[in-house]
């Protein structure tokens, strides 16, 4: 049986294995899907070759660019891996985030946006946009993580600036205890305020679900997280995880699925 996981640090509150281990099934795949907690990235390697593939959350999504032999597609320009398949003694790096965002938003009118946070899930998020044509900001604590995107002539904010944004994305870390804002509030309210569009790359969790039924509830009627319910209005990342490990589900398998297929499973029995 192939073996596949999630890495990363934290990572009790991942919900990815109900999903993969849910298509696996449905499909008659003879794989399996686990959580694989990495304390340090010297661990990184080690981990990996023990996998047929992976996909890669926090704090690692960068480290582990340098450890592929082969890039693909987007994530060379992203810099930053959240999807690994190991084969022939070989680890090629794709990043699905970018797409997965994309899924989440691209209905929507936008021309301008901010992004808090400079990881690899906001390299992802920011060159998805900048392809689409978006004007994008982006405001981060540490200047030394932003020469990523000073060379991708994306424009750095040295302060949070109450200016009128369509799309702000909240992608630090911060918030992953369901508690906490990424910056200080009254600076935040007037921005977020005045934006079309929020979006929130963490998602609320819950540890007691177990199974699909469980996860498709939870899709349809989980909690706000801090920034959303501090926005009053927004999109949470668990929608974001969905649509980028159906895509990382396919270079799993190396095969291409109906999207709206794959899609169809989780949303026809819950949103609409």
């Amino acid at each position: 049986m192939q073996r596949f996981g999630v890495i990363g640090s934290p990572i009790s509150h991942s919900l990815s294995p109900i999903i993969h281990n849910f298509l696996f099934s449905y499909l008659g795949i003879k794989a399996h899907y686990e959580k694989i907690f990495v304390p340090s990235s010297e661990m990184l390697g080690q981990t990996l070759n023990s996998l047929k593939g992976a996909n890669i959350t926090l704090p690692y999504k960068e480290k582990v660019f340098g450890l592929c032999d082969e890039v693909v597609g987007i994530a060379q320009e992203i810099e930053a891996i959240n999807t690994i398949i190991c084969s022939d003694n070989k680890k090629r790096g794709f990043n699905t985030d970018a797409y997965g965002f994309w899924e989440c938003v691209k209905n929507l009118e936008i021309k301008s946006a901010l992004i808090l946070g400079a990881g690899g899930s906001a390299k992802a998020i920011a060159v998805m946009l900048q392809t689409q044509g978006v004007d994008v900001s982006i405001y981060n604590r540490t200047f030394s993580k932003l020469d990523f995107f000073e060379s991708k002539k994306i424009k750095i904010l040295s302060s949070l600036e109450c200016q009128d944004y369509d799309l702000v994305v909240h992608s630090t870390s911060v918030g992953l205890d369901g508690r906490s804002l990424p910056f200080d509030a009254s600076k935040l309210l007037p921005i977020v305020m005045q934006a079309k569009y929020i979006f929130d790359v963490i998602y609320s969790s819950n540890v007691r679900i177990v199974n699909i039924d469980g996860f498709k509830a939870f899709l349809s009627s989980r909690p706000k997280t801090a920034f959303i319910e501090f926005s009053k209005k927004g999109i949470d990342g668990l929608e974001m995880l969905l649509y980028q490990a159906l895509f990382a589900f396919e270079i799993f398998c190396d095969k291409q699925y109906c999207f709206e297929e794959l899609r169809a499973l989780f949303y026809n029995s819950c949103l609409k």
